[in-house]
């Protein structure tokens, strides 16, 4: 091609890597160590705004890791702002008649998603702590983490996140009644949580020996012990649909 007609030609930038920043700033001023939001300071700030005009068009990570940190802080940054748009309201339920996950369309990486679409591509990786990580403003959910994941720490993000849920609300136990109480979220996506080679715990069987068994494997040792033996009553938590707000 003659040099005259490639100074024609328009220049296009590549397109730049999302800056995480924002989003950080979000969790760093908003977010407590509980995990608790204060939707009603976004709502009336937001702060949010201009990331999510970037994440947009952000391009997609290709690194593996880069590429679930990105598609969790869409998840997270993306029903925080869904729920701090609609503040006041007592649950995200509240919203799309129950169904904001299937309902709402946002753009990232100029694709046209669901948070649910979001979540199934996240479910398709095949580790199960993602659970863990992503967050649906609810009081019955893991909490919220208040660093931003990035690929370089995400396996440590992840763990931590696991040990997390579980210390918080992904199971409580009752040693002196000999009863353990798990988080529906491991009922409702049983196919994630199974652990392959391990006993199932004395007594337990199914669902809920998965769960046992998954929780044990990121629990304090002297739980994780506890939870192996067996011997107890189990059963599924009811779930708390209200919202995580401060």
């Amino acid at each position: 091609m003659p040099s005259t007609l490639l100074l024609l030609l328009p220049l296009v930038a590549p397109a730049r890597a999302l800056d995480d920043a924002p989003w950080q700033q979000v969790l760093d001023r908003y977010v407590d160590e509980a995990g608790t939001v204060d939707y009603a300071a976004i709502h009336s700030r937001h702060p949010l705004d201009a990331w999510l005009v970037a994440l947009a068009t952000a391009p997609e990570p290709t690194e593996p890791h880069s590429r679930t940190a990105f598609w969790i802080n869409a998840y997270n940054a993306l029903t925080v702002d869904l729920v701090a748009d609609n503040w006041p309201i007592t649950s995200i339920r509240d919203l799309d008649q129950g169904q904001p996950w299937t309902t709402r369309h946002f753009t990232v990486a100029g694709q046209d998603l669901t948070l649910d679409a979001i979540e199934r591509r996240l479910r398709a990786e095949g580790d199960p702590r993602i659970h863990a990580a992503i967050n649906c403003a609810s009081k019955g959910c893991p909490p919220l983490s208040r660093q931003a994941f990035a690929g370089p720490s995400l396996e440590t993000q992840l763990q931590a996140a696991a040990a997390r849920f579980i210390g918080f609300d992904g199971v409580k136990i009752d040693r002196s009644a000999k009863a353990a109480h798990f988080s529906r979220i491991f009922d409702w996506y049983a196919d994630d949580f199974r652990v392959e080679g391990d006993a199932d715990p004395a007594g337990l069987e199914g669902t809920l020996a998965e769960a046992a068994s998954w929780a044990a494997a990121h629990a304090p040792a002297d739980q994780a012990a506890w939870l192996r033996a067996g011997g107890y009553q189990a059963d599924w938590q009811d779930y708390d649909w209200g919202v995580n707000a401060r």
